[in-house]
C-alpha cells in the first residue's frame, strides 16, 4: 500500500516541478519581453501564484510521505525507544489533524467561491474554482496520506513494533543522514 502512495506522490511531485519549470520559463520570458520589446503579457504573476499555491499543496503531502517536515527532535533521541514511539504516534495524528483542518478551510473556500462565481481581478479574470480545485487535490492527498500515516503509527505502537516503528517515523542521526548522503553519492557515480 505504501509503495502505490509513494509512486502516485511521486508522479504528483514530478508534475508540480513541471509547473514551476514552466512557471519559470514563461516568467523568463515575461523579463525579456518587458526589458527588449517593451510589452508585457498579462497575468504570469497570476499563473504564478496558482502554481505555488498547487505545489506547495502537494509539496506538503511529498514532505509527509517523505518524513520530511520540521522537526524539533534534539531530545527525542537521547529518550528511550518505547518514549520516542509515543512520540512519533503523536506526531503523527496532530499531522493528521492539522493536514484534516487544512482540508476543511480549501473545501470552504472552493465552496464559496463556487457559491460567488468568483473570478480573478485581472486580466486574464479566470474562474478562481479552476485553480483552487487543482489546490484542494493537493490537500485531499496531503490529508489522505497523514490520516495513512497516523494510523499505520497507532497500530505498530499497538502491536507492540517499536522497533518498525522506530524506523519507519524516526528521525535518522547526523551520522546516520551523512551515511545515506555518501551511500546516494557513491551509487550516482
Amino acid at each position: 500500500m505504501t509503495k502505490i502512495i509513494n509512486k502516485i506522490i511521486v508522479v504528483f511531485t514530478l508534475i508540480t516541478g513541471y509547473l514551476l519549470l514552466f512557471q519559470a520559463v514563461i516568467t523568463a520570458i515575461e523579463i525579456i519581453m518587458r526589458k527588449v520589446f517593451n510589452h508585457s503579457f498579462q497575468g504570469v504573476d497570476e499563473i504564478g501564484g496558482y502554481v505555488l499555491a498547487i505545489t506547495a499543496s502537494f509539496g506538503f503531502a511529498y514532505a509527509a510521505l517523505r518524513g520530511a517536515h520540521t522537526r524539533v527532535d534534539f531530545l527525542l533521541l537521547h529518550l528511550p525507544l518505547r518514549s520516542r514511539a509515543v512520540m512519533h504516534v503523536i506526531s503523527a495524528v496532530v499531522l493528521s489533524l492539522v493536514s484534516s483542518g487544512m482540508l476543511w478551510y480549501a473545501i470552504k473556500a472552493l465552496r464559496e467561491t463556487l457559491e460567488y462565481q468568483s473570478i480573478a481581478n485581472s486580466p486574464l479574470e479566470t474562474p478562481i474554482w479552476i485553480p483552487q480545485t487543482f489546490w484542494l487535490a493537493g490537500f485531499v492527498i496531503f490529508a489522505a496520506i497523514c490520516l495513512f500515516l497516523a494510523a499505520r503509527a497507532i497500530t505498530l505502537l499497538f502491536q507492540g513494533k517499536i522497533k518498525l516503528l522506530e524506523h519507519e517515523f524516526g528521525t535518522a542521526t547526523p551520522v546516520e543522514e551523512l551515511d545515506e548522503l555518501e551511500f546516494e553519492r557513491e551509487s550516482s557515480s
